[in-house]
């Protein structure tokens, strides 16, 4: 598979794997929680958080891309989109 195409299927999965409820709800509480972090503890634990959810973030992705085989196969939780279709 070429570069275009891995990137291409990674925003397929991005935008078609939740719906767009749950994501705009995903980054409310998201944003809420780190703005709550950042008026009770300030910038410097509000900036460990953020990159303690990417690092975490990033792993759980790549962990699930190598569990269903670059979204291929269902595994868990994940149901595969183009089992799907």
């Amino acid at each position: 598979m070429t570069f275009k195409g891995l990137v291409k299927k990674e925003i397929y999965v991005a935008l078609h794997a939740q719906t767009a409820r749950f994501r705009v709800v995903k980054y409310i509480v998201i944003f809420a929680i780190l703005f709550a972090l950042y008026v009770w503890k300030g910038w410097g634990t509000t900036w460990k958080t953020l990159l303690a959810m990417f690092v975490f973030g990033t792993a759980v992705h790549f962990f699930f891309r190598w569990k269903t085989k670059g979204w291929t196969e269902s595994w868990w939780s994940y149901q595969s989109l183009f089992e799907r279709n």
